[in-house]
């Protein structure tokens, strides 16, 4: 009995490979945690990326958030002493001064967070809550770390320096994570009111 079928034509040599690599990034995609951390991964490289761009051409506008948080934490201690001045960037108490710089005005801790909040899986309702939220949270708390190192400069000079660059900057990546965590837990996933029982 002869079988007048023509033989199946043969695959491409490495077919099975090529598919084999598309289901794995397809699957890899899939997953909700991966995605997410490559997401947040994109967004923070574009941050990166065009930060320096957006900061040179609105350097009038990062000025103005510099001196408006020396001038925050002129009045965050008024209540407390007369002995703090200001003046432009300067923050001056009981003779120990410092420097307002680009660094200590939060924001790339709240770029840091928007990126997690545009990566996470959700509606852009919820995504503008976090930013108008989450932000001035960010920023307050980055203040409110500015008035304990002027503190601590004052009278714990000796410590100044690991405050400044190891334990604050530990704290505002717990910070950041913290606020974060909140927003989804309280916007993103809030379990709606259940209904009354009739």
């Amino acid at each position: 009995m002869s079988d007048d079928q023509p033989p199946a034509a043969a695959e491409p040599p490495g077919s099975d490979a090529s598919r084999s690599i598309l289901s794995r990034i397809r699957d890899t995609w899939e997953n909700p945690a991966y995605r997410f951390i490559f997401l947040f991964l994109l967004y923070l490289g574009i941050s990166s990326v065009g930060y320096p761009e957006l900061r040179e051409r609105y350097r009038g506008v990062m000025e103005a958030l510099m001196i408006g948080t020396a001038k925050l934490e002129y009045y965050l201690f008024l209540p407390f002493t007369d002995e703090i001045t200001t003046n432009g960037t300067m923050v001056a108490f009981k003779g120990f001064s410092v420097k307002i710089i680009e660094e200590c005005t939060g924001v790339y801790e709240a770029l840091i967070f928007c990126s997690a909040v545009l990566a996470f899986p959700t509606t852009w309702a919820k995504r503008g809550i976090g930013f108008a939220f989450g932000v001035p949270i960010i920023y307050g708390f980055n203040a409110l770390r500015i008035m304990v190192l002027i503190f601590v400069g004052k009278y714990y000079p000796e410590s100044f320096e690991f405050m400044h660059l190891y334990f604050w900057q530990a704290t505002l990546i717990v910070m950041i994570t913290s606020v974060w965590a909140l927003w989804i837990f309280k916007v993103v996933i809030r379990e709606p009111p259940a209904a009354a029982a009739g």
